[in-house]
């Protein structure tokens, strides 16, 4: 299992509180013959750890260059770590090494504001309720096969697409061409032009936005869930 703390959407606090649900002991994990390897990183988010190819690919490539020595580990827990003194993610083996430490499920042990979330649970349960008694019965009752099939069509995710489709819009057939057209003649730009490190500072500003506009969001999300129901 590879988490990270920079992971806001499948954080360590999720993707490993499950073994204590499954094992309650560390003797009862090993007693089932499994097992189990994670590897927590400070820092990366969830889109570097799932989707990206070069964000986490030192992590990446450890992992996979060393599947022979998992299989190889008697049952238990593991931490991987991964000692890189080059600090280069592209090094190789010996440039860098893994060491598997064991580790207890007992110790497994994250910061849950249980009583907040109980919180929660109950609202969503009363507004579960409220719309199941009084909206429900009166969508239900308004709704056609008709009105849904509009709905459907009209969905954001649909009109997006089909309003540039070729079929719903017949002068695409004019873009399609020119883009074949482009697409024979396009020649990479050379290495020195200005408009490709203006493309590359562009794409930077661009990117620490974008994180910055996350990190202010989900702040002030935080900031709002503590403030409405941990207290």
């Amino acid at each position: 299992m590879f988490a990270s703390y920079g992971d806001n959407i499948t954080p360590p606090h999720q993707a490993l509180a499950w073994l204590k649900a499954v094992y309650k002991t560390t003797d009862a994990l090993k007693e089932a013959g499994q097992r189990i390897v994670f590897m927590t990183d400070p820092r990366v988010g969830h889109l570097g750890i799932f989707v990206s190819a070069s964000v986490a690919r030192l992590e990446h490539r450890a992992i996979l260059e060393s599947l022979d020595d998992v299989v190889n580990l008697p049952p238990g827990l593991y931490e991987m770590k991964i000692s890189n003194p080059t600090n280069d993610p592209d090094c190789r083996k010996p440039q860098y090494s893994v060491s598997f430490e064991e580790r207890r499920v007992e110790d497994l042990a994250f910061d849950n504001p249980r009583k907040a979330f109980e919180r929660v649970r109950q609202l969503s349960q009363a507004n579960e309720t409220l719309y199941s008694n009084f909206v429900s019965p009166w969508v239900q009752a308004m709704t056609t096969p008709w009105s849904a099939e509009v709905l459907r069509w009209l969905h954001p995710m649909r009109t997006s697409r089909y309003m540039l489709s070729e079929k719903f819009s017949p002068w695409m057939h004019v873009i399609a061409r020119l883009a074949d057209e482009v697409r024979a003649k396009r020649l990479p730009a050379a290495m020195d032009n200005p408009m490709r490190a203006a493309e590359r500072t562009l794409s930077e500003q661009m990117q620490a936005a974008i994180e910055m506009a996350r990190e202010t969001r989900d702040s002030a999300q935080e900031r709002a869930f503590r403030g409405l129901y941990d207290y």
